[in-house]
């Protein structure tokens, strides 16, 4: 691999032209080391103000305390936020759910102002095409679980919701999400083999529910700042990943002091960066952190009978203090300091040409298709022999509170199978789960998107989706271990206050002692 001056190796495709639209204010993605309540959003979702304040529910069918402890959370009596908006149905539409009157189905969901809108207008579109009427709940992300768990608690759950995956085994132990195996198993637009493998989310031999979409982790990048340093793009293949070695020193090369020197150079001022390398994810205890280092040096998350916690416990430390050094050591990622103190997202940051590379997931496509960075996607970087990366977005489930069940599958059906999944992937916030819509030409020209996809996408996002991809085990407890454990164990580590090695020393034994206490859940 060649980092040298030289364009050697700058053949990637551009972005494909497309109208720009105007800036995003709030970016679905900031980098900052959360708890669990926040540990996903890292402020990346957005706040959205809200059309209706709804506060905690009251009342129960069982223990409220009982139950929000099992899951994982406790409400604490805050005031929790919804947009609520609802879609009447179309006089003259005919309803998939059969000839009696549907029922208004609820749909509850998180993100940024513009995933926000993205998905009222795709339940308006379920609505126009069957008649079944819908009431949108936006929850901004920090509230989202809380509100979802005081309204399972109180029997007000939405019909189809967003699920984090690690609520999702405590929810199914619980009979909160209806065990959807028969539905897709007698219904062929539903075939639960249509979709990637990662994204089917069965205990034991039981669907409770799929993922929204793909959501691959990947590289953006600037691509005025390589070629104005004269640095040869990130690699778009699989093969071609670059070694974690090769992305540091990359990495240095397009960390810029104000002085113009790289981290590099001998006159290199770490104290006054005007450019950094790289922003990758460092959300706390979140699996989306160290599970891909992991299983690229062939270990795992969990032990084979899931009750051991960082089985390779050598590896875990590695992959975790590389994460760490990147600022602790090497400087070319921001302290979660300066990312507090300059109130920016990392697409600001890339926007103002601050930042060169950015590792996420598939979803940050859409912000930057609103701003006006000429931007690439790459494969990421490995730890280990193996490329593998996460894919599955969280969970799409069906409350066992509905009311309507045939029109709630009609709602979960184009949600995950139909328009719905098609027209936010057209978007660039997702990315399709259906392997046919992923790896034929005549599957991606339903969405992929001019101005939103480059022509790297194909091999960046799409091909690693579905060949390369892994998930986290559906572990019962997995929420606690990453919030209240493992989180704030490693907060001092990408801070440089402590190492990895020491951090696991100390929580792990904790953690194994409450996975012991904690026995996984499967049906019966």
């Amino acid at each position: 691999m060649s980092v040298t001056k030289g364009r050697s190796r700058c053949r990637h495709s551009r972005r494909i032209a497309g109208p720009v639209s105007p800036r995003l204010a709030n970016s679905r993605d900031f980098p900052l080391a959360l708890s669990w309540a926040n540990q996903f959003i890292n402020i990346q979702h957005g706040c959205v103000l809200s059309i209706k304040e709804e506060a905690p529910m009251k009342g129960t069918n069982f223990s409220r305390r009982e139950f929000l402890r099992s899951s994982g959370l406790l409400v604490s009596g805050l005031a929790l936020s919804a947009c609520v908006v609802a879609t009447p149905a179309p006089s003259d539409a005919e309803s998939m759910a059969g000839d009696a009157a549907p029922s208004v189905m609820t749909f509850a969901w998180w993100g940024s102002p513009h995933e926000k809108d993205t998905v009222v207008n795709m339940l308006d579109a379920f609505t126009e095409a069957t008649g079944i009427p819908n009431e949108k709940h936006h929850v901004p992300y920090g509230d989202y679980m809380n509100n979802m768990q005081a309204r399972a608690a109180a029997n007000t759950l939405p019909d189809v919701f967003y699920l984090p995956t690690p609520f999702l085994v405590a929810w199914a132990q619980k009979a909160v999400i209806k065990d959807l195996t028969d539905r897709h198993a007698s219904d062929p637009e539903a075939a639960i083999e249509q979709i990637v493998e990662v994204n089917r989310f069965t205990i034991g031999n039981r669907i409770f529910g799929t993922g929204a979409c793909t959501e691959p982790y990947m590289m953006f990048f600037n691509r005025k700042i390589f070629d104005d340093r004269g640095v040869d793009y990130p690699p778009a293949t699989v093969e071609e990943a670059w070694t974690w070695n090769d992305f540091i020193a990359v990495a240095k090369q397009v960390t810029i002091d104000e002085n113009g020197n790289s981290a590099l150079d001998a006159g290199f001022d770490a104290d006054n960066i005007q450019t950094y390398g790289v922003d990758l994810p460092r959300w706390g205890g979140s699996w989306r952190v160290y599970s891909p280092g992991l299983w690229q040096q062939g270990s795992e998350v969990y032990s084979e009978d899931e009750n051991t916690f960082f089985p390779d416990r050598d590896i875990a430390a590695d992959v975790l203090q590389k994460t760490a050094d990147t600022y602790v050591q090497h400087k070319v990622t921001a302290s979660p300091e300066f990312l507090g103190q300059v109130g920016m997202s990392s697409i600001q940051l890339m926007e103002n040409d601050r930042l060169a590379m950015f590792l996420t997931g598939n979803w940050s496509l859409e912000a930057l298709s609103h701003t006006d960075i000429d931007y690439g996607e790459a494969v990421v970087p490995i730890m280990g022999p193996h490329y593998t990366v996460w894919a599955p977005s969280e969970a799409i489930g069906v409350s066992e509170q509905t009311t309507d069940i045939d029109s709630a599958w009609a709602l979960y059906k184009w949600v995950v199978f139909g328009e719905g999944s098609l027209a936010l992937s057209r978007t660039g916030l997702w990315q399709p789960q259906r392997e046919d819509l992923l790896l034929t030409e005549e599957g991606r020209a339903k969405w992929m998107t001019e101005g939103v996809h480059t022509q790297d996408h194909i091999t960046a996002g799409c091909i690693p989706a579905v060949y390369n991809s892994r998930r986290m085990p559906l572990r019962l407890g997995h929420s606690e271990v990453e919030g209240r454990l493992l989180g704030p164990a490693l907060g001092p580590v990408y801070t440089g206050e402590t190492t990895a090695q020491e951090a696991l020393d100390s929580v792990l034994p904790e953690i194994d002692g409450f996975l012991a206490e904690n026995p996984n859940w499967k049906p019966s």
